[in-house]
């Protein structure tokens, strides 16, 4: 079950256990309450079954019209602070509503607000409520909250959603505020239903700018590039003017594909402009250029709020990515606190910061860190309850725990991940969750599961955020290695480091090289060496500690990179390493300290117990057979020998020599055999 729909469930029922049944019982029977990729998702719109209804329906008998009235302005408004409620109707009818228990009123913060008994009452009554009576309760609502200061956080988005849902829109400008707070909630459906009434009511390039971008976050990029036009409007003030090249740049990026297109719009707009540069840069793989652009926005003193946030996401991903974590903590220490304190207008800011660190950490190889970060957002964000940073932050957990091994717990957190970006995808991320859970499969011997997620990828080398591109390709070759294709597994890793390193990502291609090696290939010893150095990072060199021992067969650097990567939270090469190492002293005679590494490796191993990797599975194929023999083996475990020799360019008696010498020396005799060995 996903956060959101726990985090409903809970709420909804107030620990009441019947009343959960009931919200269980209606959810299925109605099927609002359905399951997606393995996730249970309550529907955003359900409305309790009719139990539920007569419930409340029986409170609701012998009310007289004042108290009725009090009930309904607290169903639709709760909650309500008190002296607004007596502003909207008399002492007397507020104390029967109270009496009649369905209305609570006590203190809340500071102040005194009235509530519904049960969160399932407001459910029931406002579904219950007629049309024309509803639009005339929010109108009594909407009006007595903008005669107040406003001050509290939701008030705009209250005030801008009555006078909408009420049908007199009186103040536009805090119609648009609210589609601002209602982009801050991720209920972009709102956000945009309220852009366009306050665009009808007072039309302008604000108007048209708040719903261009509001468009572009829902994925409906056509109509949100129409809206805006090639030069911002010469009536458009300087702000205007910064949040029209804001908003055409990421369309132009996220909805075209055009980081060039985006570049010519955002060149001399002015801190904003910089900062979204980059972020879209970061995106795009360009991380030097990225660390260069937020530099510029960090070093001015006054620089604008929302450019110095967008500049330290952009430059504290860019610059873990680039390996330089300590300029990564740098930026994010220079701008967590504006984001902060700034999270009423800009409540995305310590969001899109806090990712960056994530990914900044995932890419260098900290996997205590990224996780304990992602871990941290995706509790805040189920507690705030915004979905879309749910989606985000189970997606980057996800990632986190795939590459840990903790594969279980990976595929969870990206099947919920990828149910959210069918909603809403601002950032196009679905297509690399698609390709994380390929891989997850794949790691776990599931090569029909595999295939089919990386069948959702809509193919490699197209479209916006190319600094996931090679993790795209990496799944590829963990995907080819599930069904024994082990020279395509090697090959596409190959193809990962080579497009990391053309794009500018040394991180990222010293994983990929040491990825060809764990898939069996050469181990390009030369260049992890030269990363390591250039890098110097704590990952950088285990990996190339743990390529040294794979190029030579020598189980000592191995048993160290063990050591590093368990440090580091990497159980999975942490397992690998430790297997590796013990088997290689075992060939080498040194019983004794085999025995010794395989025990330090028993809890990295018993973390990502599921995982089904070369390293892991193949002792008895490393150590008996051939390079030949074992990718004909790999193969034998889902093809025929025809298929087998076609692929490798054999006779097919030749790939049958091969197998019969591999049976001989493994003790088995069919392919059933073989899958039973390698757990498929």
């Amino acid at each position: 079950m996903d956060g959101l729909t726990r985090r409903r469930m809970t709420e909804a029922a107030a620990g009441n256990p019947l009343a959960l049944r009931e919200l269980v019982h209606g959810g299925l029977s109605g099927g609002a309450l359905r399951t997606r990729y393995g996730v249970w998702r309550l529907d955003p719109g359900f409305q309790p079954r009719a139990g539920v209804t007569e419930l409340v329906a029986r409170h609701l008998v012998g009310l007289d019209a004042g108290t009725r009235l009090v009930v309904e302005l607290v169903a639709e408004g709760e909650p309500v602070s008190l002296p607004a409620l007596e502003r909207l109707a008399d002492a007397a009818s507020i104390r029967a509503a109270e009496d009649s228990g369905l209305v609570v009123v006590g203190p809340a913060g500071g102040r005194v607000e009235a509530r519904l008994a049960h969160p399932l009452y407001g459910e029931v009554l406002r579904a219950r409520l007629p049309l024309t009576r509803a639009r005339m309760v929010r109108r009594r609502l909407a009006g007595a909250l903008l005669a107040t200061p406003m001050r509290r956080r939701g008030d705009a988005l209250r005030a801008a959603q009555w006078q909408v849902d009420g049908g007199a829109v009186t103040r536009p400008d805090v119609v648009r505020l609210g589609a601002r707070q209602a982009i801050g909630w991720s209920d972009l459906a709102l956000a945009e239903r309220l852009a366009r009434a306050a665009r009808e009511a007072e039309p302008g390039t604000e108007a048209d700018v708040l719903l261009a971008e509001i468009l572009e976050y829902r994925g409906k990029s056509a109509e949100a590039i129409a809206l805006l036009a090639d030069e911002p409007p010469h009536a458009a003030g300087r702000g205007d003017a910064a949040m029209w090249a804001v908003t055409r740049a990421e369309t132009l990026y996220w909805g075209l594909g055009s980081a060039a297109a985006a570049e010519r719009v955002l060149a001399g707009r002015g801190d904003q402009a910089d900062g979204t540069l980059s972020w879209i840069l970061m995106f795009d793989g360009r991380c030097a250029e990225a660390l260069e652009a937020a530099g510029r926005v960090l070093d001015r003193p006054a620089a604008h709020p929302q450019g110095v946030i967008w500049a330290t996401a952009g430059g504290t991903a860019a610059a873990g990515l680039l390996g330089r974590l300590g300029r990564s903590a740098a930026i994010r220490e220079r701008g967590l606190p504006v984001a902060a304190a700034y999270r009423e207008p800009m409540p995305w800011g310590v969001y899109e910061i806090e990712i960056a660190d994530c990914l900044a950490h995932l890419a260098a190889g900290d996997l205590l860190r990224a996780g304990a970060v992602a871990d941290r957002g995706y509790r805040q964000a189920v507690e705030a309850g915004v979905p879309m940073m749910v989606s985000g932050w189970a997606l980057f957990g996800g990632l986190v725990g795939a590459a840990a091994g903790h594969l279980e717990a990976a595929g969870a957190l990206l099947r919920e991940a990828v149910a959210g970006f069918e909603e809403n995808d601002t950032f196009r991320f679905r297509r690399h969750c698609a390709a994380a859970l390929a891989a997850v499969a794949a790691l776990a011997g599931d090569q029909h599961g595999a295939e089919r997620w990386l069948s959702e990828v809509d193919g490699a080398g197209v479209g916006p955020n190319r600094v996931f591109w090679p993790w795209l390709e990496l799944s590829g070759a963990w995907v080819a290695m599930s069904r024994g294709a082990q020279a395509d597994a090697v090959a596409a890793a190959r193809r990962a480091a080579d497009l990391a390193r053309d794009t500018g990502l040394p991180t990222v291609e010293a994983a990929a090289l040491y990825d060809a090696g764990r898939l069996g290939g050469r181990v390009d010893r030369e260049r992890l060496d030269a990363l390591a150095t250039r890098l110097g990072t704590p990952f950088a060199e285990a990996l190339a500690l743990a390529g040294q021992g794979l190029a030579r067969g020598d189980g000592a650097p191995l048993a160290r990179a063990a050591g590093a990567f368990e440090g580091l939270g990497q159980d999975l090469l942490a397992a690998e390493a430790g297997t590796a190492a013990a088997r290689m002293f075992r060939r080498a005679g040194r019983k004794g300290q085999a025995h010794l590494v395989r025990g330090r490796s028993a809890g990295p191993r018993s973390r990502c117990a599921s995982a089904r990797t070369p390293l892991l599975v193949n002792d008895e194929l490393a150590e008996l057979l051939t390079a030949r023999e074992r990718e004909v083996v790999l193969l034998a475990a889902h093809h025929s020998s025809r298929h087998i020799a076609q692929r490798l360019g054999l006779e097919v008696k030749t790939v049958n020599n091969h197998l019969a010498r591999a049976y001989a020396k493994l003790g088995i005799s069919s392919r059933a055999e073989v899958r039973a060995l390698l757990g498929r």
